[in-house]
């Protein structure tokens, strides 16, 4: 399977700890399921990554100009804060309380398939989004997927 698919209800131990879904781990290479690297996602949300993935977009940042204001200040607020998470003995993964706090994670929480990485979000946060931006999926499907490029 190329890419990550489904949503899972999960909730956050007193310490800040999630155990990994068994359907998540299922998806996962085995090479990629005992670390991880988490960051401030682009919405009000968690970025999880694979050791894999994040090479991926390690090697995307290093393609980035340096001496441009612009691409030093988008690596900068990129990586702010990402973090080297490790699965215990339990299959748990502690989540930064500094990440938590920023994404205003509190115990419940929606772990949700984007293409190549997961989202960690709050679930009340998530669940007001997606009732607020689900008014205008048609459109945005329309405007993303709904252009056909290919000659037939």
């Amino acid at each position: 399977m190329t890419g990550f698919i489904g949503e899972y209800h999960c909730k956050l131990d007193t310490k800040g700890r999630m155990l990994i879904p068994s359907d998540v781990k299922k998806q996962l290479a085995p090479n990629n399921q005992d670390q991880f690297v988490i960051s401030r996602g682009v919405d009000d949300c968690l970025s999880m990554y694979t050791a894999s993935e994040w090479s991926v977009v390690m090697s995307k940042l290093r393609k980035l100009n340096r001496f441009k204001s612009k691409d030093r200040k988008f690596a900068r607020m990129f990586q702010k804060g990402a973090t080297k998470i490790t699965v215990d003995s339990n299959g748990r993964l502690l989540l930064p309380k500094g990440l938590l706090s920023w994404a205003g994670v509190k115990k419940e929480i929606v772990i949700v398939a984007n293409v190549d990485l997961w989202e960690i979000w709050d679930r009340k946060t998530y669940e007001s989004m997606m009732n607020d931006d689900w008014d205008e999926f048609d459109q945005l499907a329309h405007e993303v997927m709904g252009e056909s490029t290919d000659a037939e």
